[in-house]
């Protein structure tokens, strides 16, 4: 990368972070690396305006605003200065990004009716960063729109904070000690027959959350340990019919670190907490697996253990040896450690939280939604997200049967939960 800089004085690129290494490695059209956080307004979006928006968002953003490249030891990102263009929403969401699609960007702005959909190859950024993006385009659009109908003046300030940190955070947060290896025990694994090619069945679960937060009190839980405990359940009573199994039922939790260690980075700072289950008997109870689950979150949301796993994460990066082996080598070890890691999941339930956004524009923002690229390791994968006095439950699966959605939305309604639900149309099936 110095001969790059050496070349071309004016370039400007920057390494990727620690975590972000993986994903141009196992990136392919099954497991395309992709996610996408969806906006939808109180009307039909208006392409000129939304590419307007886009074309003076972009700038503000430089860890967004770049292309992938790789060198002889590693890749990195190199800035880009390519024109990049809203197009119409495509039929397969969070499908795979060729290299040479949309003039390299890592992400890409679509649009359908009302809605305005953000997806981005996880390379680039995590949910926390993409959603920040999303938020400051959003409002843009907003902006530009009122300007043209009623004269609004259009706000010099952006609406979050656009100080592009571009900083590893894994390695200026790794302090070298206790590093802890992630869990490699293969998990019990969600099967059945699949959907025809490239189509994909996305359900989604409304709830209030207000109702959602009384109950989770009453409970003394969180949200999030409460869905993950429903997520059990669900897979234990109608994949392993109540009974016990040899394999353990491993929910993969993701978790912004960035409140963990004061970081401001808009790059990739995450890590994930495995909650992982032993069915043991034919006799657990909801009321069980929800204590289980609480007690296995104190034990992990805590800077120790993650900072053990940034120490385990970064280790192999640090070593003298591994920078000097060939990129081609060390894609190799990244694959063969990701498809091992791959397998000790059941499923993953990822929830980013809230989308804030100021007084102003909440009477043109409708709802919101996330999505994230089912596998063939994991066929299933759950996202949650929230807007104002709903939140949103999202179910992407490969797989014809709805088993595993069904019992969850049931097990909600169980606990006095009144929901709505919505689905792309994949499933003929009858959910209550």
């Amino acid at each position: 990368m110095k001969d790059i800089k050496k070349a071309n004085p004016e370039a400007k690129w920057h390494r990727l972070d620690n975590t972000a290494n993986i994903f141009p490695v196992v990136a392919n059209r099954n497991y395309s690396s992709v996610y996408r956080i969806s906006v939808s307004l109180i009307e039909d979006i208006r392409p000129e305006i939304l590419q307007r928006a886009l074309d003076e968002t972009l700038p503000r953003f430089g860890s967004i605003k770049v292309r992938l490249r790789h060198g002889f030891f590693w890749y990195y990102f190199e800035a880009n200065d390519r024109p990049c263009s809203v197009s119409p929403e495509m039929p397969n969401p969070c499908s795979y990004f060729l290299p040479a699609q949309n003039n390299h960007y890592l992400f890409r702005v679509t649009y359908f009716r009302e809605r305005i959909n953000l997806e981005v190859f996880h390379v680039l950024t995590d949910g926390s960063g993409a959603s920040n993006f999303l938020k400051e385009l959003v409002c843009r659009y907003i902006d530009l729109l009122l300007f043209e109908k009623q004269g609004e003046p259009i706000p010099n300030q952006p609406v979050v904070d656009v100080f592009s940190d571009i900083e590893d955070s894994y390695i200026k947060n790794c302090l070298d000690k206790d590093p802890k290896p992630y869990s490699t025990e293969r998990a019990y694994e969600l099967k059945g027959e699949k959907l025809p090619i490239f189509d994909k069945g996305i359900i989604i679960g409304m709830v209030s959350i207000k109702d959602l937060v009384a109950l989770c009190r009453s409970k003394g839980v969180t949200i999030t340990q409460y869905l993950t405990a429903v997520m059990i359940w669900s897979i234990y009573r109608e994949y392993l019919k109540g009974q016990p199994h040899k394999k353990p039922i491993s929910v993969s939790v993701p978790v912004n670190l960035r409140p963990y260690f004061n970081s401001t980075s808009t790059m990739n700072f995450f890590s994930v907490i495995g909650i992982i289950f032993r069915p043991e008997r034919n006799d657990h109870s909801f009321e069980e697996i929800l204590e289980f689950v609480e007690k296995r979150f104190n034990e992990l949301l805590t800077p120790e253990y993650f900072a053990s796993k940034i120490a385990y994460n970064v280790s192999f990066e640090k070593k003298l040896y591994v920078r000097f082996i060939p990129l081609v080598i060390k894609n190799i070890f990244l694959k063969i450690s990701y498809l091992r890691s791959a397998k000790a999941n059941t499923i993953t339930l990822s929830n980013i939280g809230r989308f804030k956004v100021p007084d102003r524009y909440m009477p043109y923002i409708a709802g919101m939604g996330l999505l994230m690229g089912a596998t063939s390791s994991e066929p299933v994968k759950c996202s949650v997200t929230s807007y104002e006095r709903t939140l949103y439950v999202t179910f992407t699966s490969l797989l014809r049967d709805t088993y595993l959605q069904r019992a969850f939305f049931r097990r909600m309604t169980e606990d006095g939960l009144q929901l709505t639900i919505e689905t792309n149309g994949a499933y003929y099936e009858n959910l209550r």
